[in-house]
């Protein structure tokens, strides 16, 4: 047991690495592009560092191959942030009730969800000088997040972008809800690990 935990806290480690060289050069091919162009490269760098994040969170613990799903959310809606731009404060996040742990399949999927989801959320939030939020709790052994804005007019995902959400959910075994005439997105799935109350 102990030749396999060491043998997965290497594997990961040596792709948290990889996708961290990645996104440096990602990083530095992006300052080298004019201002105008920069944007470009945005849809690949949300992609490469949410999967980054993944790994990263799961190295950090003991325990290989689950992971904190608060930590997680956390962390990516603070990479799509700052690769959005400057503005700050856009996001709110409500984690309701205790903390649960994630499998890495899982923890991959959502992460990537995420990265296609939220930046429309970002940039509407920038443009109008809002914000929106991000809400997670469990019920019936269900993950359920909700985005939700805060203003009236629904997000509209392009058609890559809605074409990978869906792919993403099918990856979590989840289901998306019904689209309100709100600003929301909701999406519940089961974990894939048993439940655990992380302390």
């Amino acid at each position: 047991m102990a030749d396999t935990d060491a043998f997965l806290r290497e594997l990961h480690h040596r792709v948290k690495n990889n996708f961290q060289i990645i996104a440096s050069l990602m990083s530095l091919q992006k300052r080298m592009l004019p201002a105008d162009r920069r944007d470009d490269l945005r849809f690949i760098e949300e992609h490469v560092q949410c999967m980054a994040v993944a790994y990263r969170v799961v190295y950090a613990t003991n325990q290989l191959i689950e992971v904190s799903i608060r930590e997680l959310v956390r962390e990516v809606l603070e990479s799509l942030q700052q690769i959005a731009g400057p503005a700050r404060n856009l996001i709110v996040l409500d984690m309701l009730g205790k903390d649960q742990s994630i499998g890495l399949n899982q923890a991959v999927a959502l992460s990537l969800y995420l990265a296609v989801v939220v930046p429309p959320y970002l940039d509407h939030a920038k443009q109008r000088g809002g914000s929106f939020t991000v809400a997670m709790s469990l019920e019936d052994q269900k993950v359920h997040l909700l985005i939700k804005g805060d203003w009236g007019a629904p997000i509209h995902l392009d058609a890559l972008r809605d074409r990978l959400a869906k792919a993403y959910v099918r990856q979590l075994n989840g289901e998306l809800e019904p689209d309100g005439l709100d600003a929301e997105t909701s999406v519940r799935f089961p974990l894939d690990v048993a439940i655990r109350h992380l302390a």
